[in-house]
């Protein structure tokens, strides 16, 4: 997946378990790099997250997701950003 370094760029997940509870501090979280995003829920096979700016251009950076915003797990996927 690759996008603008302005950000922006939607990126779609497909997982398992994922969950929307926000009473009880469970909210899709991406970590695009050191970045750290709200995802959308979409479904709980399914969450989609925007690119966050960045300068690092041409490079890769992973994506990572988390439910509490705090405990990650590295998606196998990564990031590039181009101008």
């Amino acid at each position: 997946v690759a996008g603008l370094t302005s950000g922006g760029t939607p990126i779609e997940i497909s997982g398992a378990w994922f969950a929307n509870k926000v009473e009880y501090g469970v909210v899709p979280t991406c970590k695009i790099g050191d970045k750290l995003v709200r995802a959308r829920f979409i479904s709980t096979v399914r969450i989609v997250c925007h690119a966050p700016p960045s300068d690092n251009i041409y490079s890769s950076v992973p994506i990572k997701v988390s439910l509490n915003g705090q405990d990650f797990i590295d998606t196998g996927k990564s990031f590039s950003y181009y101008e």
